[in-house]
């Protein structure tokens, strides 16, 4: 057993001299790593046994968006994007939801990938019940550069959810809507009077 620590440090020492100086190097992350995570108590890394191919039907790539696995909700997101949007649409938008940052953000530019073809659906979405779908849909529109979702954009842009705020009033910016930081600060100055002499 030591014997073995000793080769993975020999190894881990051998391959930073190697590295050439200002080349970075690849780090290795816990879920990488032999132990148990610390955090979890996961005893090995959680991988899944099979990843969504191209192959799959339509149908599959959908189920597979609920997987209880990170990366193949991800990677289902990634595989539909490139199906017919009246096969995907709803799922990529139901996709929005997922906890995981990665599965949204893949959610999200599959969807603007799609172009205008997707602006009255995602207008629509601007209104969800969700925060994420909202949030979500606001930065699709900014990506869209469709002026007719302004009117919603600014509904959202008073939204509770933070987030949805944020990414409304950016959209309105790439719209040419939106004020810039510096422009609500300032403050109108009243013209002056001509006094008399």
């Amino acid at each position: 057993m030591a014997g073995m620590e000793e080769e993975k440090k020999a190894e881990e020492s051998t391959a930073e001299e190697k590295a050439p100086e200002g080349k970075p190097v690849p780090i290795v992350t816990r879920s990488m790593m032999e132990e148990a995570c610390p955090t979890c108590g996961a005893e090995e890394p959680s991988m899944p046994a099979v990843l969504p191919d191209p192959s799959w039907s339509t149908e599959k790539l959908i189920a597979a968006t609920k997987d209880k696995h990170m990366l193949v909700r991800s990677n289902a997101i990634i595989l539909l994007s490139r199906r017919e949007i009246s096969e995907s649409l709803e799922a990529l938008i139901e996709a929005l939801k997922d906890q995981e940052y990665l599965v949204k953000s893949n959610a999200m530019v599959a969807i603007a990938a799609y172009g205008k073809q997707v602006s009255d659906r995602i207008i629509q979405a601007l209104s969800d019940a969700d925060k994420d779908v909202r949030a979500g849909a606001a930065w699709i529109i900014g990506e869209l550069k469709d002026n007719r979702a302004i009117e919603a954009l600014e509904k959202v842009a008073k939204d509770d959810y933070p987030l949805a705020r944020i990414q409304a009033k950016a959209s309105l910016l790439a719209l040419g809507k939106g004020k810039k930081k510096q422009e609500e600060k300032a403050e109108p100055e009243e013209p002056k009077e001509a006094q008399p002499e």
